[in-house]
């Protein structure tokens, strides 16, 4: 039997579902991301579009990286709650903000990228991989 994978925003009105963990895990110290949520970084599990379920309707916030491709940052227009990630560099997978997935779910991230733009005073663990930019 495989694991279930769910998260929703703060009100409920926008749900997600999974049957597939996350294919990659990660913390992203870039500007837009750090915008967008208000907090030093973001912590986020990205899985394939093609094997989730996503309801309810959202209100991106679009940005354009430093590559000159898109990315948005996807949030509930009820209750404010970013849940969501997408990239054009990434168009087969979806980000989900780790917070927002449901127990048992345990955030374990691969790296940390963007971090020549960390906020002062964040400490990355001994040992975690990291990228001044982005990974690949």
């Amino acid at each position: 039997m495989s694991d279930t994978y769910t998260a929703a925003c703060e009100c409920g009105a926008v749900q997600f579902r999974s049957e597939r963990p996350p294919v990659v895990q990660f913390v992203c110290h870039c500007s837009d991301c750090r915008e967008a949520l208000g907090r030093p970084f973001a912590q986020t599990a990205f899985f394939e579009v093609d094997h989730v379920t996503i309801s309810g309707d959202v209100v991106a916030m679009e940005f354009t990286v430093e590559s000159g491709k898109w990315t948005s940052r996807e949030r509930c227009p009820q209750c404010t709650s970013v849940i969501f990630d997408r990239a054009e560099g990434f168009p087969t997978l979806v980000g989900v903000m780790a917070e927002r997935l449901a127990a048992p779910y345990a955030f374990e991230p691969a790296c940390h990228v963007w971090t020549k733009s960390k906020a002062s005073g964040v400490v990355i663990p001994d040992g975690m991989k990291c990228y001044e930019e982005n990974f690949g």
